[in-house]
């Protein structure tokens, strides 16, 4: 088995987080000649060219130191992610390997021929709950440590930036001061600007402190996370197969109070059954009285209709019959009337005649 280990491909990943271009900053380190730094010291009383020229040599000599430093933690984080890769520990050789396995698999009839048996299945049960259990550690050991190296750039990458930021203010502090000293005028420096270069000048003291023991502090974080992460992991595992055990256990005991309170239903519903019945012959009583009473109040009612439509066909006869009586003498008055209009243009027609006559009567009588 420990010649069939499946190993993680960690390396890879480890080169292209830590690969520093160190090797270009130390070439050109090597062609840039040494600053003296006592070089300057001899002449104090010269002009702002050789103080210019003094500030130049501090610069580039703080920034070899930087240089230098910052190439020493990339060696020790390289030294310490190469020598604190966990190996895991080879499981214990058994009976069948990984080799046997694939011969397995390409030849089926060799699995026919062998014989299953309950504690192959354990140890092959167990060697796969170890591997992926390795696996997994491994996987979850370069992930984190793969965030963690991204995040330690990251905050490099900003320390640098405020770093230059802060040198670029003191640079141009220095220089207005300087050019108010070649003015022979006096200088007042503010608390604020005094406490700011003290700060300036403490900080990369702070951060040259011991970068061996961050990086074992880092690497020591690592393995305690991923610990705790895979015991986290076994504890859900283990709550979730004690669950199940429970509700094994627990769901014959649900079956059992199920069937005692199936029972108790089924009681209740026979008793209610029974009562149901009983209102049901009740009701049942009582619609056939109401049946009979209809049936005596529709012949009651088909009597009392009857006589009532007697009386009114009686009516209805009389008034035809009134009816008739008034049209027939309606007709006789308008005879009569027709009579009396005709006699009138008769008499209005012979008016005028007698008239007539009557002047000529009394006409011959005035001539006599």
């Amino acid at each position: 088995m420990a010649s069939t280990m499946i190993s993680v491909p960690t390396t890879a990943s480890r080169f292209a987080l830590l690969r520093v271009d160190s090797d270009s900053d130390a070439e050109s380190d090597a062609g840039k000649p040494k600053v003296n730094q006592g070089a300057g010291k001899s002449t104090t009383g010269k002009a702002s060219n050789t103080k210019s020229n003094q500030n130049n040599d501090k610069k580039k000599e703080k920034r070899r130191r930087k240089k230098e430093q910052q190439q020493s933690e990339a060696n020790e984080l390289r030294n310490l992610a190469f020598k604190k890769i966990p190996q895991k520990s080879a499981p214990a050789p058994s009976a069948v390997t990984l080799q046997d396995l694939a011969n397995d698999l390409v030849n089926p009839s060799r699995i026919q021929a062998a014989p299953k048996t309950p504690e192959n299945w354990l140890e092959w049960k167990q060697r796969d709950e170890q591997l992926t259990s390795e696996l997994y550690e491994a996987d979850l050991e370069k992930a984190l440590m793969l965030s963690k190296l991204e995040f330690e750039q990251h905050k490099k990458d900003c320390e640098k930036a405020d770093a230059s930021s802060q040198k670029t203010k003191t640079a141009a502090k220095k220089e207005r001061k300087k050019n108010q000293q070649g003015k022979d005028k006096r200088v007042t420096v503010s608390l604020k600007d005094f406490q700011q270069d003290d700060q300036s000048s403490k900080k990369p003291e702070r951060e040259a402190v011991n970068p061996a023991l961050r990086g074992d502090r880092f690497f020591n974080q690592l393995e305690d996370d991923v610990s705790k992460i895979v015991q986290r992991d076994k504890r859900r595992e283990q709550y979730s197969s004690s669950a199940g055990h429970e509700a094994s256990t627990s769901s014959e005991q649900e079956q059992d109070v199920r069937t005692e309170q199936l029972k108790y239903d089924l009681e209740k519903k026979d008793q209610e059954i029974a009562k149901l019945k009983k209102t049901v012959s009740q009701w049942e009583e009582k619609y056939k009285e109401v049946k009979a009473r209809n049936a005596q109040l529709l012949k009651m009612l088909q009597q009392g209709e009857m006589k009532d439509k007697a009386e009114i066909l009686r009516q209805v006869e009389e008034l035809l019959n009134i009816k008739e009586e008034l049209s027939s003498q309606v007709t006789q008055l308008h005879t009569a009337l027709e009579q009396e209009r005709s006699k009138v243009k008769g008499l209005q027609s012979e008016q005028p005649k007698h008239q007539g006559n009557r002047k000529g009567k009394k006409a011959s009588e005035g001539d006599v």
